[in-house]
């Protein structure tokens, strides 16, 4: 029985993802490895696949692709009660895609290291967070995230790099393109009043720019969470509040360091839940994906993961 499983999303990176799997293909092919692939074709495909694979008996299922596909794949990891299918199988990444931060987050170094980390089988248990919220339609929706969730600013950045997926040159790397849509989302920026509970300790703030990571980097390279573990059983919560839309300017390239957290309108807790309600919807980005609005809960499930590290 074939073991492992890759799921390639083969339009990440406008497609760039596809090409290098060809290659990634040939040398995991010299080691022996016996695996299945599928190459999906929508939104969602990904996480239906891994369930229904994980549900047959498959003990190793690699995403291929951008956080997006990888995010996919960790959600079909679970049923709907948030148990893991199997919790003896694990997920792997074969990194490609527009930002590509968990990657960052796992000190993969490039796509040698990747299939490296693949045959050697070893597992880690990581963390996972469970997420409620709104979702565009009004409608109550959930999603398991394993990188990092980001309110306000983060969501319309994250809104805008998908939108522009199609339209800017290839040339434009991922960084380039989370730098200028935060540039343009910066336009519309506008603090909101949020009450904020980490583990039931309520703060009142204004804000636009709210983090909770489980991952260190986010937004093609930033180092939006410098100290966040992936299996401490916490979220790293980066909270702003009162910064302007020059502040957030003045931050950009010390983000990219995690220096940010010297501004005094920067802080940092740890918590293991963490509830967030504003004045105004705040847009929701998980894993690199817009999915909804504010209000919200997360929730960390504690090596809930088993990934092939």
């Amino acid at each position: 029985m074939k073991e492992t499983l890759f799921i390639i999303n083969p339009v990440s990176a406008r497609g760039a993802t596809e090409r290098a799997w060809v290659e990634a293909r040939r040398d995991i092919a010299t080691t022996g490895l016996v695996f299945d692939e599928h190459f999906t074709t929508r939104a969602g495909e990904a996480t239906e696949v891994a369930r229904e694979a994980l549900k047959r008996g498959m003990t190793r299922v690699v995403a291929v692709g951008g956080d997006g596909t990888l995010s996919e794949v960790v959600n079909g990891y679970f049923d709907d009660s948030g148990r893991a299918i199997n919790s003896s199988a694990a997920v792997g990444l074969l990194p490609s895609g527009t930002g590509s931060d968990f990657r960052r987050s796992l000190g993969m170094s490039g796509r040698r290291d990747s299939i490296r980390l693949l045959i050697d089988a070893e597992t880690r248990l990581l963390d996972v967070a469970r997420a409620e919220f709104q979702s565009p339609e009004g409608a109550k929706a959930s999603r398991f995230v394993i990188n990092v969730a980001s309110f306000g600013l983060g969501g319309d950045v994250s809104a805008l790099v998908n939108r522009w997926r199609s339209s800017l040159p290839r040339w434009v790397g991922g960084s380039a393109r989370f730098a200028a849509a935060a540039l343009a989302a910066l336009g519309r920026y506008k603090n909101v009043r949020v009450s904020l509970q980490l583990d039931g300790h309520e703060m009142e703030i204004e804000s636009n720019l709210i983090v909770a990571a489980n991952g260190r980097f986010a937004g093609g390279g930033m180092l939006l969470a410098p100290h966040a573990e992936l299996d401490d059983g916490l979220l790293d919560v980066v909270v702003t509040d009162k910064a302007t839309r020059f502040d957030v300017i003045r931050e950009l390239p010390r983000i990219q360091r995690g220096a940010h957290l010297k501004n005094p309108k920067v802080s940092e807790r740890r918590a293991r839940e963490v509830s967030i309600n504003s004045d105004e919807p705040m847009a929701i980005d998980l894993d690199g994906e817009m999915v909804g609005f504010t209000p919200a809960r997360l929730r960390v499930l504690p090596g809930a993961i088993r990934f092939l590290v």
